[in-house]
Formats: structure tokens, C-alpha cells, sequence
């Protein structure tokens, strides 16, 4: 337990260092990220370059210019943008407020009064209090002629110092910004001329031994962010493209920026594309004379964004990524806090490594868990901790949900035998109480209640698979063959046998399920007093095995001429060595799934009137275990 604690702590202060170092080192580790991340989205680009004759230093060059070069135009056609729009922006003061006036006189009437006053008289009783507690009257400030007070002389040589220290501080950001990209350009050459160099190197770098995984995980780094990079790039360019052209055919001024922004902001996940679709809707309500332009962008805006959203990207995309939406949000939260607006473009990129890094790195593979978008838990052991934690409807809601896609028996099978295998296991380690296991069992047998109930509503509107006849005999049988059904151990096993009822034709088989309480004299009477046509044994494993082989010997001593099939459903180790143990007690078939046993029963439905041989069984247990 010290050990656990300890490695704890020890990933909790290494998680902590990393945190650090890398807002501490940000001036380096931002260029590096930028070179990484245009080295991945370039390197298709100068490996095309490549194999049209071109050398590697050649290519690199050529790509790195024409990235270079459209880099600076964007910029400089941004830049100018800008001062645009801060030069002319004030000129439109009378526009905006003739805006306001009409929107005034919108809400003007009796009832927006009566709503204003009450606005007044709230905000008048939540003034009052801080009035009483300074011991103040309730009284306006007399005005007081602040002419005549000329500012010190301090006072005005901190003012006119102001200007300077903004121009300096603006012209301090914009070296950094220069520094960074120019630093993150001379490092996307070096990559992409010792790409493979590098690659190489780090997978040395994981050690001989784990040579084929930290190939594997490089290798799928690689293609994984290469395609989220070159989609998003594709798509967000397109979208500030068709916005660009949307906004200059509308007549919206400054076009260009507001779609360069709208793609830049695309890159922040859910809430940045309509984050960039305010500055163009306030620029048309700021500089139109009327509300025709302002409503026409709105809907063209809200139009591509839904369009992008819900056609373009689930095409592109898909499950490309594997990380899932919160991770993505809390990725780019976190990315932003540490390193500022280059942190949101590189926080999708990121998390997609994490993830591709727990997925093939054992040691980290609660990253995958963490940020992955794939579930938590698979399919048997979601249907188990719901049962387990009570939650019947969110149980019933899934079981319902798979059995649309499949027969009832392929979802006992693959859903609710292997949660009683779950449930016999934590009751045999103590995990679980019997109050907890008759729960689990009750909320099954809730849940095979619904079953039935959809398979009855199916049938009554057409004829279903899963409730016709299960045998290949369509003449109706003189007789119900007669199956008695007897659980080895307890409770857990007899609703095993319940599902196994459900899946039979009640017109072609009487079935009569034994207690779990239900001494083996008691079976051996009743079966010697009344013999069925068949006698079916549930034993789920894990254990009880011993159970299952003493009942098969007294009821094969007592009845020879009687079959037996024991069901070990789910069973996934020592299947073989369990049914040739079963086989030396008196079982004459021995099943793993409830689809197997019901199969054997089907088979063997139109036989049951007449005495079949010991080889013929041996011959048909060989064909339904085939």
C-alpha cells in the first residue's frame, strides 16, 4: 500500500515539474511545438516534392519560402486591416447610436416601462443598504467645479509618459512575435531536412528492446496528426475563404480580417467558430445604415457554420482524432493558460499524441483512458456496474439499445451472461454482499422482463426472428417435449436457465425450472417419479464445477437413458478440460453459450419420441461444439 502511495506522489510532483517547466521555458518550447506541428503538416508536401525529381534540400527550401511568403502577405493585409478599421471605427459613432435609438424605441411602451421601472426600483433597494452602513445620507454629490483644479505637475509628467510606455510594450510584443516565428522557421528547416534522422533517434531514444512499439506509436503519431492538421487547416481556410467572399458580396467592410479571424478562431474547439462570427455581425450593425446588411450576415454566418458543423467536418473527420470532445476543451483551457493564443492551436495536436501514447505505451495508458473518446468500460462491463450501482433504467435503455442491432440470444451472450459471471466472481473475492448479488439478480431479471416484452410487441407487429419458431419444423409436434432445468449452484444459475426459457418456443417445450435450494435427493425423486425428455444443468463458471459433476453422476446413475447438457456459459479457460470432466460424470453434452445450448435443444426436438443411440449423441455434440 506504501508503494502505491509513494508512486502516487512521485507522478503527482513529476506531473507538477512538467507543468512548470514548460511555463517557465515557453520562449524555447513554443518554437519547437510551431516547428514540430509545420513539420508534420509539410512533410507530405516536400515528400511530393521529392518524387518529381527535386532534391530534399531543394524541396525544403521551396516549401519553406512559399509558407514564408504567404505567411508575411496574410500578415501585412491583416495588419493593414486593423488600422483600417481603428482609424475609421470612430467615424460611425452616429450609426451605432442611431442603432440604439431604434432598438430603444423597440422596446418602448407601456409594458417595457413598467419593466424599466421595476429595473430602477430593484437596483434603488440594492443602493440603499451600502448607504445606511457608511452612515451617509441618500443624497446626490453636490457638483463641484473641477476647473479650477489644474493637475500637479507629477501628475502630468506621468500622463505624457504614458504613450511612450505603450509604444513600447506594443512594440516589445510584436520583436517577440517576429523572434518566435522567425526561431520556429529555422527550426522547420532543420526538421524537415533530418526527418527521418530524428525519428529514428527517438525511437532509439525508448530503448532496443521496445524497438516495434515506439516504432508503431511514432509511426501513428505521425499519420493520426498529420490528417486532424491538414483537415482542420483545409477546413478552417475554406470557411474564412467562403466567409471573406460571403462578407464582401453582402458589402461588410474589412472582409478579409473578419475571415482570417473566423478561421484562426476555429482552431479553439466548440466555442471559437461562433466566438468569430460576432466581429463580423458587429461591424455590419456598426457601419449599416439600416438592419437589412446586419440580418443578412447573421444568417449567412449561422448558415456555413451549420453547414461546416454538421456536413463538411463528419465527413472529413469522422473518429480520426480518438480524443474526445471535453478532453479537447480541456486541452485547449489548458494549453491557453500556459502558453497563450499558440497554445490553443497546438492543444488539439497534442492531445491526439497523449492519446496515440497511452494506447500503445502500457504505462500510459490511463492517458488513453483519460482522453480517449472510446468508452470506459466495453459492453459486458457497462451492463454489470449498472446492475451493480442500481441504475435499472440506464440498464434497460442499453440493453434495449443492442438488442436493435441483434437477436436476443446474441445479447445474452455477449451482455448479460458474462455480468452473472461477473457477479459470481466478486461475490466468491468478498467484493460483494448477498444483498448486492439478489440486487444484481433482480435487476436482470428486470431487464429480461423488458426483453421479453419488446420481442412480444415486435411479434404482434410482424414476424420477428427472435420469436418465431426457433426449430426447422413447421408441422406442429404431437407433444410439448419436457425439459427439466436445474441449477447447480445458486440463484445466479437459475436466472441463467431463465434466459435460456426465453429463448425457447413455449408451444414446443414444457420447461420447469428447479429451485436453487433444491437438494439432488429431491431432483434424483422427482426426475425417477416423472422422467423428462431432457435435463438441462446450469453451471456459470467461475467454480462450481463439483456441483454440476455430482448432480450429472446421481441423476446418470438414477436415469441412464435420459440426456443431460450442462451449460458452462461464458466459460473462457479450461473449457476442454471441464467438459471431459463433465463427460467422465454422466453429461451427454456439455455447451459455452446459451446460442450453442439452444441449438442442441433445437436439434434434437423432433428425436425426442424415440430412443437415440449413445452414437448419435456422441456425433451431435460433435456438430453443434463444431
Amino acid at each position: 500500500m506504501w508503494q502505491r502511495s509513494l508512486n502516487i506522489l512521485m507522478g503527482t510532483v513529476v506531473g507538477f515539474l512538467i507543468v512548470v517547466g514548460l511555463q517557465w521555458g515557453r520562449p524555447v518550447l513554443i518554437p519547437i511545438g510551431l516547428a514540430v506541428l509545420l513539420t508534420i503538416l509539410l512533410s507530405p508536401i516536400v515528400q511530393l516534392l521529392q518524387s518529381k525529381g527535386l532534391g530534399r534540400v531543394v524541396s525544403v527550401m521551396v516549401t519553406v519560402s512559399v509558407v514564408g511568403i504567404f505567411l508575411t502577405c496574410l500578415g501585412w493585409m491583416v495588419t493593414r486591416q486593423v488600422t483600417g478599421i481603428l482609424a475609421e471605427l470612430p467615424q460611425n459613432t452616429a450609426t451605432i447610436k442611431a442603432k440604439l435609438v431604434s432598438l430603444r424605441q423597440l422596446g418602448s411602451g407601456p409594458e417595457a416601462e413598467r419593466f424599466g421601472q421595476m429595473i430602477e426600483e430593484i437596483q434603488r433597494e440594492l443602493m440603499l443598504p451600502a448607504h445606511r452602513d457608511s452612515g451617509a445620507p441618500n443624497v446626490q454629490p453636490a457638483r463641484t467645479d473641477t476647473s479650477a483644479e489644474a493637475p500637479s505637475k507629477p501628475e502630468a509628467a506621468e500622463i505624457s509618459t504614458v504613450p511612450w510606455l505603450s509604444l513600447t510594450g506594443y512594440l516589445g510584443s510584436a520583436l517577440e512575435v517576429l523572434a518566435t516565428l522567425a526561431f520556429a522557421l529555422v527550426l522547420l528547416v532543420f526538421f524537415l531536412l533530418g526527418r527521418e534522422d530524428l525519428r529514428d533517434r527517438l525511437v532509439l531514444l525508448a530503448g532496443k528492446t521496445r524497438l516495434a512499439v515506439t516504432s508503431k506509436a511514432v509511426e501513428d503519431v505521425t499519420v493520426r496528426v498529420s490528417r486532424y492538421i491538414v483537415i482542420v487547416a483545409v477546413v478552417n481556410g475554406g470557411f474564412g475563404v467562403l466567409l471573406t467572399v460571403g462578407l464582401m458580396v453582402l458589402g461588410t467592410p474589412y472582409a478579409v480580417l473578419w475571415g482570417f479571424l473566423a478561421a484562426a478562431l476555429r482552431f479553439v474547439p466548440y466555442i471559437g467558430p461562433w466566438i468569430g462570427a460576432v466581429f463580423p455581425i458587429m461591424m455590419s450593425l456598426a457601419t449599416s445604415e439600416g438592419w437589412w446588411q446586419p440580418l443578412a450576415v447573421f444568417g449567412y454566418v449561422v448558415a456555413l457554420e451549420l453547414i461546416t458543423n454538421n456536413i463538411v467536418e463528419p465527413l472529413l473527420f469522422g473518429h480520426s482524432t480518438g480524443v474526445s470532445p471535453t478532453a479537447l476543451l480541456i486541452s485547449a483551457a489548458f494549453w491557453l493558460y500556459l502558453w497563450g493564443p499558440i497554445g490553443l492551436v497546438l492543444s488539439a495536436p497534442f492531445a491526439v499524441c497523449l492519446v496515440v501514447l497511452g494506447k500503445n505505451i502500457p504505462q500510459l495508458n490511463f492517458l488513453n483512458l483519460l482522453l480517449g473518446d472510446g468508452p470506459a468500460f466495453n459492453s459486458q462491463m457497462n451492463v454489470y456496474q449498472r446492475l451493480m450501482v442500481g441504475t435499472q433504467h440506464e440498464t434497460d435503455s442499453f440493453v434495449a439499445h443492442h438488442l436493435k442491432g441483434a437477436p436476443a440470444e446474441e445479447v445474452f451472450d455477449s451482455l448479460l451472461i458474462p455480468a452473472l459471471n461477473y457477479t459470481r466472481r466478486d461475490v466468491q473475492r468478498d467484493y460483494l454482499t448477498s444483498e448486492d448479488q439478489s440486487s444484481i439478480l433482480e435487476g436482470m431479471r428486470a431487464s429480461l422482463q423488458q426483453i421479453d416484452s419488446l420481442r412480444r410487441t415486435e411479434s404482434a407487429d410482424e414476424e420477428h426472428p427472435d420469436v418465431r419458431p426457433l426449430d426447422d419444423e413447421n408441422e406442429p409436434l404431437s407433444k410439448r417435449a419436457r425439459l427439466l432445468a436445474c441449477p447447480a449452484g445458486d440463484d445466479t444459475d437459475r436466472v441463467g436457465l431463465e434466459m435460456l426459457q426465453q429463448l425457447l418456443d413455449p408451444a414446443r417445450w414444457e420447461i420447469e425450472v428447479t429451485a436453487p435450494e433444491t437438494l439432488t435427493s429431491e431432483i434424483v425423486a422427482r426426475v425417477a417419479e416423472d422422467p423428462p425428455d431432457m435435463i438441462c444443468i446450469a453451471s456459470l463458471p467461475p467454480g462450481g464445477l463439483a456441483q454440476a459433476r455430482y448432480l450429472c453422476k446421481r441423476l446418470k446413475s438414477s436415469a441412464p437413458e435420459i440426456p443431460i447438457v450442462v451449460g458452462r456459459w461464458c466459460q473462457t479457460r479450461n473449457s476442454k478440460l471441464d467438459r471431459e470432466r463433465l463427460e467422465q460424470a454422466g453429461a451427454t453434452f456439455v455447451t459455452t453459450t446459451l446460442l450453442e445450448t439452444r441449438k442442441l435443444l433445437v436439434s434434437r426436438l423432433p428425436l425426442l419420441t424415440r430412443q437415440i443411440s449413445t452414437t448419435d449423441d456422441a456425433e451431435l455434440q460433435e456438430s453443434i461444439s463444431g
